[in-house]
């Protein structure tokens, strides 16, 4: 079976379980070196990571992965929080972040980059307001964006 059809039974098979903690899977990365598997898996909690919810969140995915003929000769599981520099790729990247403020680039490389702070989200779009206006960007026209300390 291909990593990425593997990565979508994984996240498939989680996704409830996760949805029951109040949590959501942000990115996962499935990475094979000689005989050695590792997934990881980066996590929001409504309530927020911490090293207990990790834990947590770990054995649960575990457990679940465990009842799987997936992994014959193991795997190593890592679950964090997605931390504050990874750039937002996700309508639920943005949706965990917020009242933050975010340097934004564009897809269209005409378009002036803006930093702005992120006011909603819904479906495919963000809304940002910066100094001048608010505006609804779909997340397709956002080649990069990133939280701003």
């Amino acid at each position: 079976m291909s990593e990425e059809v593997l990565k979508k039974k994984i996240l498939d098979l989680i996704e409830e379980p996760l949805r029951q903690e109040n949590c959501e899977v942000a990115d996962m990365a499935l990475s094979r070196y000689k005989q050695n598997t590792t997934l990881r898996f980066f996590v929001y909690a409504d309530s927020g990571m911490n090293i207990d919810k990790c834990a947590h969140i770990s054995r649960i995915i575990g457990d679940m992965i465990d009842g799987t003929d997936w992994f014959e000769r193991g795997y190593a599981l890592e679950v964090s929080s997605p931390g504050l520099d990874r750039p937002l790729k996700t309508i639920t990247d943005f949706k965990y972040r917020i009242g933050e403020k975010v340097r934004v680039i564009f897809e269209n490389e005409t378009k002036k980059k803006i930093t702005a702070e992120i006011i909603s989200v819904k479906d495919n779009e963000v809304e940002l307001k910066d100094e001048e206006s608010n505006q609804y960007v779909p997340l397709s026209e956002i080649k990069q964006a990133k939280i701003v300390f």
